[in-house]
C-alpha cells in the first residue's frame, strides 16, 4: 500500500464523503477472496499498479484479480496472488492506475452517436460570416443531411441572440430553397432557415395564432415573422418534421457511441431520453420506441459493451397511463443483453440562457420580468411519482432552475412519505440552481443528485448568459456541489452528453476547479477530487441500481476496469484533465485499447 494513499488519506475522505462514515476501518491489509475459487489457470492477477478500489471500506489496493468476466480477489499483492493459485496469468501494470469501469449517470449517447457521423460545428467564436462558410462547406460535402435538409450539430448557445442575423444570411440566395438545420449544444435549442421552418409549419401566421405562453418557445420580431430561433417545444416541432435517420445511420451512430464511451473508460450510463422527446413535449409511446430498437440490435450483435439503464421521456400530466407505457416497453425491450428500463424520465423545466429562458425559477428573470413554470401541474406530478414508486419504477428529473428543483424534491417527499418503505433511489439531474433551504432534502429523501459539473465554469455560458438575466440570490447558488455534498447528498458523476463531451477526467478537474477564462465560479463550491471519482463509479451505480454488480472493485463484482497512464489522485490539477485510458475492460474481456 503506497504511503500518499496512507490512513491519513482516508480519514480525509471520511471527513469529505459523507457516504463513508464509519468505514475508517482500513486500507486493505489482506485479499478479499470470492466464495469459491476458479482454476488458477483461468485467474490473470494485475499488479504493480495504483489501483483505487471505490469501495469505502478498502479504497486502495496493490493487486486484483479476475476469472471470465468477475473479479475474484482484491488487496496486497501477496494475499491475491494467494488467492488466485500458483498457476495465475500475472499483468504487470508498470505503476499506471487501475480503477473500476466508470459510469454516467445522465447522458444521451446515441444522440452523440449522431453528432460523431454527422457534422459538428467546432468553433466557438460565434463568427457569422465563419458559420456561413462552414454551411457552404457542408452543402458541397453532401453527407450531413436527413432527407433533403442539411443538419449541423453543436452550434454554441452565443449564436442564439443573433438568430436575425442568421436568418438573413442563411434563408436567402444561394440557401434560399435549401432546408438548414442548426442544432445548439444543450440539446433543447435549434435554429432553422424559412426553408425549413416552412416545411415544419412555423410561419409568421402560425406564431400570431399561438397563445402568449406558447410562443415563448420561438424567436420572432415585432410583427412575429420567426427568426428561425427554437427551443424545447418549438424545437419538437421542428424534429417532428424532419425525416428519421435510416436504420444503417442509426446503428452507426450506436456503435460509434459505444465505442466512443468506452474509449473514455466508461462501461455503464443512463440513457436520459430513450424515447419520447427533450421537453417532454412529445411523450413516449409503444408505437414510437425511439431509440430502443438500435439499442436492441447492438446487443443481439454482441457490441453494447456496458451496462444501459434507459428512461423514457414522459408527461405527468396525462396520467398513470404514462407508467403503463413505460412498463409495456419494459416488457418489449426487456430482452436486450446488459440493458434496463428501470424508470422514467421527466423534464421539470428548461434552460436557463438567453434567449431560450425555459428554465423554471423562484424569481422572474431580470430582462422580460416573466416567470417560467414548471412543466407539470405539482400535484398531478406529486400522485404519478408515488404511483411511479409504489409499481417499482424509478424516476429521474431534469431540473435547472431553483423552483423545479424545489417542486421536484416535494414530489420525492410526497412518495417517500406515502411509500415509507421504498427503497428506490431517485434521482435529480442538472440542479443547476438550488435554494439553500432545499440543499439538505436531497439527503433527507435518499435523492441522488446527477451533477454536470464540467459546466461550473467562468466563461461567457455563466457570465454573459446567465447571470445578467437572473437574480443575484438565485445566481449565487449556481451549481452548489460541494454544499450538496457536505449536506450528506449522494453525488453521482454525469456529463449530458453530447451537450458537452463525456470525458470524466476533464469533468473532476473543472469540479475541482471551477476555474475558467473569465476567472472562478464560486470557489467555495469547489470538489474534494476523491469524492468525483466515487461520483462516477460507487455512486453512479447507484442511480443505475446496480451497485451490487458494478461501481467498485471487490470479489464477486463485474470484472469492469480501466486503467490510466497515471495517478489520477495525486497529478495536479492540470495534468489530470489530460488523463487518458490505456484500455477499458468489460465483463474481463478488453472492449478498447490493447490487450494487456
Amino acid at each position: 500500500m503506497r504511503e500518499k494513499h496512507s490512513m491519513i488519506g482516508v480519514a480525509l475522505r471520511l471527513l469529505r464523503n459523507p457516504l463513508s462514515a464509519g468505514c475508517l476501518a482500513a486500507v486493505a491489509v489482506g485479499a478479499m477472496a470470492a466464495q469459491s475459487a476458479p482454476e488458477s489457470s483461468d485467474v490473470t492477477v494485475f499488479f504493480d499498479a495504483h489501483i483505487y478500489t471505490a469501495d469505502h471500506e478498502r479504497p486502495y489496493a496493490d493487486a486484483l484479480a479476475i476469472a471470465g468476466d468477475k473479479i475474484t480477489a482484491v488487496g496486497d499483492l501477496q494475499s491475491v496472488l494467494r488467492a488466485a493459485g500458483a498457476s495465475a496469468k500475472r499483468i504487470d501494470l508498470h505503476g499506471k492506475f487501475l480503477m473500476p469501469g466508470m459510469i454516467d449517470a445522465h447522458s444521451h449517447p446515441i444522440d452523440g452517436g449522431l453528432t460523431l457521423i454527422q457534422a459538428r460545428y467546432p468553433d466557438t467564436t460565434d463568427s457569422i460570416p465563419d458559420l456561413v462558410r462552414f454551411v457552404s462547406e457542408q452543402l458541397q460535402q453532401g453527407s450531413s443531411r436527413l432527407g433533403n435538409t442539411l443538419v449541423i450539430y453543436d452550434l454554441d448557445l452565443g449564436f442564439w441572440p443573433h438568430a436575425a442575423e442568421i436568418d438573413a444570411a442563411l434563408s436567402s440566395g444561394s440557401f434560399a430553397k435549401q432546408p438548414i438545420v442548426l442544432f445548439g449544444s444543450d440539446g433543447h435549442t435549434a435554429w432553422a432557415n424559412e426553408a425549413a421552418r416552412s416545411h415544419a409549419g412555423i410561419t409568421q401566421k402560425y406564431l400570431r395564432g399561438l397563445k402568449p405562453a406558447e410562443r415563448h418557445y420561438y424567436g420572432f420580431d415585432a410583427s412575429y415573422k420567426p427568426t428561425g430561433f427554437v427551443v424545447d417545444a418549438g424545437k419538437s416541432r421542428l424534429d417532428q418534421s424532419l425525416p428519421p435517420p435510416a436504420a444503417d445511420t442509426m446503428l452507426a451512430a450506436g456503435r460509434e457511441a459505444v465505442h466512443y464511451m468506452n474509449s473514455l473508460g466508461i462501461t455503464g450510463w443512463l440513457d436520459a431520453a430513450v424515447s419520447g422527446v427533450v421537453g417532454g413535449s412529445v411523450p413516449a409511446s409503444v408505437k414510437d420506441p425511439g431509440f430502443l430498437p438500435v439499442y436492441r440490435e447492438l446487443g443481439k450483435r454482441g457490441e453494447l459493451t456496458a451496462h444501459v439503464t434507459a428512461y423514457p421521456v414522459i408527461q405527468p400530466d396525462l396520467g398513470f397511463q404514462q407508467i403503463d407505457v413505460v412498463q409495456a416497453l419494459q416488457a418489449q425491450y426487456g430482452d436486450i443483453p446488459d440493458f434496463r428500463i428501470p424508470g422514467l424520465k421527466v423534464f421539470a423545466d428548461g434552460v436557463v440562457e438567453i434567449p431560450s429562458q425555459t428554465a423554471a425559477l423562484t424569481r422572474p428573470y431580470l430582462n422580460s420580468g416573466q416567470s417560467t413554470a414548471v412543466l407539470f401541474t405539482p400535484s398531478k406530478f406529486d400522485a404519478l411519482v408515488t404511483e411511479a414508486d409504489r409499481r417499482g419504477l424509478m424516476v429521474h428529473v431534469h431540473a435547472i432552475g431553483d423552483l423545479a428543483v424545489k417542486d421536484t424534491l416535494d414530489a420525492f417527499e410526497a412518495a417517500r412519505q406515502a411509500n415509507p418503505s421504498g427503497a428506490l433511489p431517485f434521482t435529480l439531474t442538472h440542479a443547476q440552481f438550488v435554494d439553500p433551504e432545499d440543499v439538505p432534502r436531497f439527503a433527507q429523501l435518499r435523492v441522488v443528485a446527477a451533477l454536470q459539473l464540467l459546466w461550473a465554469v467562468a466563461d461567457p455560458s455563466t457570465n454573459e448568459q446567465v447571470k445578467p438575466f437572473i437574480d443575484p440570490a438565485i445566481y449565487r447558488s449556481m451549481y452548489p456541489a460541494r454544499s450538496l455534498l457536505d449536506s450528506g447528498a449522494v453525488i453521482a458523476g454525469a456529463s449530458d452528453w453530447p451537450v458537452s463531451t463525456a470525458n470524466p477526467f476533464a469533468a473532476i478537474y473543472q469540479a475541482e476547479t471551477r476555474s475558467g477564462p473569465q476567472g472562478v465560479l464560486d470557489a467555495g463550491q469547489r470538489m474534494p477530487r476523491e469524492a468525483m471519482l466515487y461520483a462516477y463509479t460507487h455512486n453512479s451505480a447507484i442511480v443505475l441500481n446496480q451497485l451490487h454488480d458494478i461501481g467498485s472493485l471487490a470479489p464477486g463484482k463485474l470484472a469492469d476496469l480501466v486503467l490510466v497512464d497515471r495517478d489520477v489522485l495525486t497529478v495536479p490539477a492540470e495534468e489530470l484533465k489530460d488523463s487518458t485510458v490505456v484500455w477499458t475492460m468489460f465483463r474481463g474481456k478488453i472492449v478498447y485499447g490493447q490487450a494487456p
